[in-house]
């Protein structure tokens, strides 16, 4: 019976995400990791409302050392909603310009980038406790993501309930 109640939109995320995964050799396993990732973030992206000036691109700000940069390069100029998501490189100077921010592994940049409206996405365990507001945590072969609301709410950024249900772990 709870299957049958996972929303379109849900089922849309998870085939989506399985999607861009695709199918590869067996050695291809950090690349099938990086290619998960990618489709995570923008299916993340898809269900988080931002500020609506919808004939201005979403912009993607990649930290230097993101371990990902090739897979998300593929996201650049997709549609997440009414915009398109736009790659751009992030410094010390741009994250307020940043709709979302992915650090990959510098958990310790969180504060530095958290502010109002931003969306900020990196991997392991420590995001949400360093206020992070998405971590993407690999278990295994297995990419989740967890959700710290709080930060979320804090920093205003409004995550659709739908994505909170797909989350492996919220933290109020």
């Amino acid at each position: 019976m709870a299957m049958r109640m996972l929303l379109p939109t849900a089922r849309t995320f998870l085939i989506g995400a399985a999607a861009l995964l695709g199918c590869g050799p067996a050695g291809a396993q950090n690349a099938d990791a990086g290619k998960l990732k990618a489709a995570i973030i923008y299916n993340i992206i898809r269900f988080v409302a931002f500020t609506p000036n919808v004939s201005a691109p979403l912009s993607l700000c990649l930290a230097r050392n993101a371990a990902i940069p090739r897979e998300l390069a593929a996201l650049n100029g997709q549609r997440a909603g009414n915009r398109a998501i736009a790659l751009i490189g992030l410094d010390a100077t741009n994250a307020g310009s940043c709709n979302v921010v992915y650090l990959g592994n510098s958990v310790a940049d969180i504060p530095k980038v958290r502010q109002r409206g931003v969306l900020v996405i990196a991997d392991g365990a420590g995001v949400l406790p360093a206020g992070g507001t998405i971590g993407l945590v690999q278990t295994g072969e297995q990419i989740r993501f967890e959700v710290n609301v709080g930060a979320a709410r804090q920093d205003k950024v409004v995550i659709s309930s739908k994505l909170l249900r797909l989350a492996a772990r919220v933290q109020q």
